[in-house]
C-alpha cells in the first residue's frame, strides 16, 4: 500500500497566538488601540469559530510603518471560547499568516494600562487549530 501523504503534509499550519489578560471590554480595547498614532484598527464583530456556534467581536490591527497585520480575537463569545483550553485569556493576538507577530505591536499592547498580563500561548492541538486556520 503506497502512503498518498506523510504526517507532516496533514499536519495544518497555524499563526502563532499570544493570550491577553485584561478586563477591559472589547469596545474599550478597540478605542485603546485605535488612540495609538501607529496603528490603523477595524472592527469585526462577528467572527465566528470553526463549529459555527460562537461570534467573537475581533480587530484588525495594522502597523502603519510596515503595514504588517494582525488579529485580536474576543476569546469568550456569545456561546462558549475560541480557544476553550485557555479560557482565563480574556484576549487572544494572532497573527494574520504564518509569521511571527510584530514585536512592535506586541510592545504596543503591553504598555495598555487595562493590559495585566501578555504572553505567547502553546501550540494548538490539531482540533483547536481548526478556528485559527480559517483566519489565514
Amino acid at each position: 500500500m503506497q502512503l498518498l501523504f506523510t504526517s507532516e503534509e496533514l499536519e495544518l499550519e497555524y499563526p502563532e497566538i499570544y493570550g491577553i489578560a485584561s478586563s477591559t471590554r472589547h469596545t474599550r480595547m478597540g478605542y485603546l488601540l485605535s488612540i495609538h498614532p501607529d496603528l490603523d484598527v477595524e472592527y469585526y464583530p462577528d467572527i465566528i469559530n470553526y463549529t459555527k456556534d460562537s461570534m467573537h467581536p475581533s480587530f484588525i490591527i495594522r502597523h502603519l510603518e510596515d503595514d504588517y497585520k494582525c488579529l485580536i480575537i474576543k476569546n469568550k463569545g456569545t456561546n462558549g471560547w475560541f480557544y476553550k483550553r485557555y479560557q482565563k485569556v480574556d484576549y487572544l493576538l494572532c497573527a494574520s499568516n504564518e509569521e511571527e507577530i510584530s514585536k512592535e505591536i506586541v510592545e504596543i499592547i503591553r504598555n495598555i494600562k487595562s493590559v495585566s498580563l501578555l504572553f505567547v500561548l502553546d501550540k494548538p492541538s490539531q482540533k483547536e487549530i481548526l478556528n485559527f486556520t480559517q483566519l489565514q
